[in-house]
């Protein structure tokens, strides 16, 4: 696994602020550098999953994308999101802290 920070590219910054829009069926992530406001980078998701917000956010996220039938398989396929973002998201830190970068 690779972990970095994300990098203010025009002031090396790294302390960045995600915009999320959703535009139909894409969702797109703009991180702009909250030290001199550039723009640092764009990503176009594929799978999104906001923690704490509970199945409705991800269902709103996956309607136009997800081909789950029943509501059992959305919640199966909510409950897998939530958990592989937390064991991801914990491994991500783990991997910062043992190389010592600021979390």
């Amino acid at each position: 696994m690779e972990v970095k920070r994300q990098t203010c590219q025009a002031c090396q910054s790294i302390d960045v602020r995600n915009i999320l829009v959703r535009d139909g069926r894409d969702q797109i992530v703009y991180v702009r550098c909250a030290k001199c406001s550039a723009l640092v980078a764009r990503y176009v998701l594929k799978d999104y999953y906001h923690h704490g917000k509970g199945i409705e956010s991800y269902l709103r996220a996956h309607r136009a994308t997800s081909g789950g039938d029943s509501g059992r398989e959305w919640l199966e396929a909510f409950n897998k999101s939530q958990e592989t973002a937390v064991v991801g998201y914990q491994e991500a830190l783990d991997s910062l802290n043992a190389e010592n970068k600021t979390i």
